[in-house]
């Protein structure tokens, strides 16, 4: 892709006032579980250390002690509001959480179906695991992203391994992204707007597939990113889910709220489900364009061209720029006579000043 090399916006840039991943984590990871009972001697795994037996429930405190009816009355309508909760989310997901619960059970039965074609030859648990996420869909693969760009938390063998989820998913058929790309041209035929496409995709990732074309009239060359059908349904089940269970996990250990998870993946949703709007990545795109220009940064780094007129919710169509990745010096001493080292570090000042004076920023940087 184009913008490789150069300074780049894509779906799902967040904007500063939302990233959970700049505080969220950091807060947590000060805040450890503290563990009010041990194990004694005593043969009730349950048991403090004055042999007293203590019964954990939702209403009742993790050290064993007697709630106050204020308490009571405070967990009693906490329960409600999960309550609540949880009905609104199972209205929301519909009959879609059963379709995905299926999905899984298919993604494990074609993994073992795999097993016994082969003869009974298993593949390493890294490959394993990365074909069960690929299988799961856009939630999983997003995850396996984050295995592959995070060499300091994950053995390399998995980093290795997922750094095929970053670009290189199964392609949806072509035939697919054309019924897509029919029924968001508001009916206007294939060939009125593009005299090419290029049935190959450039990429398929977890949310997009991104093919070549070339508008008909100008003749400029654009690529089109097209999003994977039933992406949104799969990722709104798979992060209802996720939330539910983390709510109900705070809910049953109170001790638990001090690390947020639940309304850190309440951000994670709301980000997640920013990207499969393709509108707003045309909007950051515009901003961060302009950005560029208003701080005179336009001859060091450059983002695509938005062609509005063909573009949607499901379909963004941009200019087409080429690059290579700023890791491989080779290919960069190739296109450039800049020293490597020079264009690293230009690509490295936009991007802080985009942190520090843009309205939205790069928060997703890894390999590809």
């Amino acid at each position: 892709m184009s913008y490789k090399m150069l300074t780049r916006m894509r779906a799902g840039s967040m904007q500063r006032s939302s990233c959970p991943a700049r505080h969220r984590p950091a807060a947590a990871a000060r805040c450890k579980p503290s563990f009010l009972c041990r194990a004694s001697s005593s043969s009730n795994p349950w048991s403090t250390e004055n042999g007293t037996s203590t019964t954990n429930s939702p209403f009742g405190s993790s050290s064993g002690q007697q709630l106050t009816p204020e308490q009571l009355q405070k967990r009693s309508k906490e329960l409600q509001e999960l309550l609540q909760e949880s009905f609104k989310i199972a209205v929301q997901t519909g009959p879609r959480g059963l379709f995905r619960s299926l999905q899984a059970g298919q993604a494990v039965a074609s993994l073992a179906q795999d097993y016994v074609l082969s003869g009974g030859q298993l593949d390493p648990p890294q490959v394993v695991l990365r074909k069960l996420f690929e299988r799961l869909g856009a939630t999983y693969v997003k995850l396996g992203q984050f295995i592959a760009s995070s060499p300091s938390l994950f053995p390399e063998e998995y980093v290795l391994e997922f750094q095929k989820c970053l670009d290189r998913t199964d392609p949806v058929p072509f035939s697919a992204i054309q019924r897509i790309l029919g029924q968001e041209l508001q009916q206007q035929p294939l060939e009125s707007v593009f005299s090419y496409i290029d049935p190959q995709p450039l990429a398929s990732a977890s949310v997009a597939q991104v093919h070549s074309a070339v508008l008909a009239g100008s003749g400029k060359e654009v690529v089109v990113k097209v999003l994977r059908p039933g992406t949104e349904d799969v990722l709104l089940t798979d992060l209802n889910f996720l939330y539910l269970f983390s709510r109900v996990l705070e809910f049953i250990a109170p001790e638990l709220n001090r690390l947020s998870v639940g309304n850190i993946l309440s951000d994670i949703k709301a980000s997640m489900m920013d990207e499969v709007d393709f509108t707003k990545e045309a909007y950051h795109l515009q901003t961060f364009n302009d950005f560029l220009d208003k701080q005179g940064l336009r001859g060091v780094a450059t983002a695509p061209y938005v062609y509005r007129q063909f573009s949607s919710k499901r379909v963004l169509v941009m200019e087409r720029l080429s690059g290579v990745p700023l890791t491989d010096l080779a290919s960069i001493r190739a296109v450039t006579s800049k020293d490597p080292e020079g264009v690293l570090i230009s690509a490295l000042n936009t991007w802080f000043a985009s942190v520090l004076g843009a309205d939205t920023f790069h928060a997703d940087l890894h390999a590809g």
